[in-house]
C-alpha cells in the first residue's frame, strides 16, 4: 500500500519492533514530550468542535479553492503525482532558502541516508501519543513523492514518521518565514499528521503552530497555541479541506501577522499570539492515541515543500484576509 495516488506499490521493508532511545528526541530537535511519550496537548472532550478564541478583527475566514493543475517532473521523467508543480520563484519580499520535490528515488525504507543533507529524520523515540515509535525506515522517496508509510509491527508497535527540513544543510529555524507543503494521505485508522512550527529551544511557551493537523484522511485543522498558556489553543479551526485530497498548505509568519492558506486562499489570519523565538518546521505522522488497529496500513504522501525567509532589507507581509463581499 505504498501509494494509492500513483498506483505504484513498494515492497514491504522488514517490520520489527524499533529500539527506543531516550536521548534521540533531543538529538533530532523534537520536543521533550515526544521522547517521554507524553502528549503536548491537554485532553479535551471538545477536540473535534470548532472554537475561535481571538479578539474581534483578529480572525477572518474565507472559502478555499483547489489550485489549477500543471505537470511536475521527477527523475527526469514526466510525472503528475499531485497535479501542481513546486513553485520555482519566491518574490514579494521573500527569498527561497529551501525546496524539495523528492525527485531522487530511494530504496524502500531507505530515505534517511540519501537525503541526509536535506532532512533530519526522527528515529527511535516515542511519538506524541506515546504509543507509537518514530522509525526512519517508514520513509521512501518514489515517483516524485515522499511516502511516509504508517503501519503496525508484528509485535504491535505503531510506526511513525517525522522529518525536519535542513536549511543550507543546517538544523535550526527562523524568526519569520513562509512554509509551503503539498500533501495528501490515505485514510489510516488511528493515525494522524501535524505540520508544525516548533521552538528551536524545545520551549512550548515559545509557541506551537499546527497546520495542517488531523487524523489521516479526515478534515484538516488549524491550531495556534496561546503563548501565555500553550496548553490552550487561541485558534482551533476545522477547515473545509480534507487530508485525503491533494492540497497545498502555507504558513506565512511575520512579526505583525500570521496567515494560513490552502491552495493559495487565506483560511485564517491573526495578529495575535505571534511567536518571536526561532522556530523550525516539522512534519510528523504517527498514532493519535491508544493503539491503532493491527491491520491499519497507509501513507502520508508529500509531493514538494518550500521555505522562504525575508529577503535582505525587505519586510514581506503575510497575505491579508479577503474581505467578504457586501451583502
Amino acid at each position: 500500500m505504498g501509494s494509492q495516488v500513483t498506483g505504484t506499490s513498494i515492497d514491504d521493508p522488514p517490520v520489527d519492533d524499533p529500539p527506543v532511545d531516550d536521548t534521540a528526541a533531543a538529538a533530532h530537535g523534537a520536543a521533550p514530550a515526544h521522547g517521554a511519550g507524553l502528549a503536548r496537548h491537554r485532553p479535551t472532550a471538545r477536540r473535534g468542535a470548532r472554537r475561535l478564541a481571538l479578539g474581534v478583527g483578529a480572525l477572518v475566514l474565507v472559502a478555499g479553492v483547489v489550485a489549477a493543475s500543471v505537470t511536475s517532473t521527477a527523475d527526469g521523467e514526466s510525472h503528475d503525482p499531485s497535479g501542481v508543480s513546486m513553485p520555482t520563484t519566491d518574490g514579494d519580499g521573500w527569498k527561497r532558502v529551501f525546496s524539495e520535490d523528492f525527485a531522487d528515488t530511494t530504496p524502500t525504507g531507505g530515505f534517511e541516508e540519501p537525503y541526509a543533507d536535506r532532512f533530519s529524520v526522527y528515529h527511535g523515540f516515542a511519538d506524541t501519543a506515546g504509543t507509537g515509535r518514530y522509525q526512519a525506515d517508514v520513509l521512501t522517496a518514489h515517483d516524485g513523492l515522499l511516502d511516509m508509510r504508517l503501519r503496525t509491527t508484528e509485535a504491535g508497535t505503531p510506526l511513525a514518521g517525522g522529518i525536519v527540513p535542513l536549511v543550507d544543510g543546517q538544523w535550526g529555524g527562523q524568526t519569520s518565514g513562509r512554509y509551503t507543503v503539498r500533501m495528501r494521505s490515505d485514510e489510516v485508522a488511528g493515525y494522524g499528521v501535524a505540520m508544525l512550527l516548533w521552538s528551536d529551544q524545545n520551549i512550548w511557551a515559545d509557541g506551537e503552530i499546527d497546520f495542517p493537523e488531523g487524523a489521516l484522511g479526515a478534515p484538516a485543522y488549524l491550531n495556534v497555541h496561546c503563548l501565555a498558556d500553550p496548553a490552550e489553543k487561541c485558534i482551533h479551526l476545522e477547515t473545509a479541506a480534507s487530508l485525503a485530497d491533494w492540497h497545498t498548505y502555507t504558513i506565512e509568519w511575520t512579526p505583525t501577522r500570521m496567515s494560513f492558506l490552502i491552495d493559495d486562499e487565506v483560511v485564517s489570519s491573526t495578529t495575535e499570539d505571534i511567536p518571536t523565538a526561532r522556530m523550525h518546521l516539522v512534519i510528523q505522522a504517527g498514532s493519535n492515541s491508544g493503539n491503532p488497529p493491527a491491520d491499519a496500513d497507509g501513507s502520508l504522501l508529500i509531493d514538494w515543500m518550500t521555505i522562504d525567509v525575508p529577503a535582505d532589507g525587505a519586510a514581506p507581509q503575510a497575505t491579508p484576509p479577503t474581505k467578504p463581499a457586501a451583502g
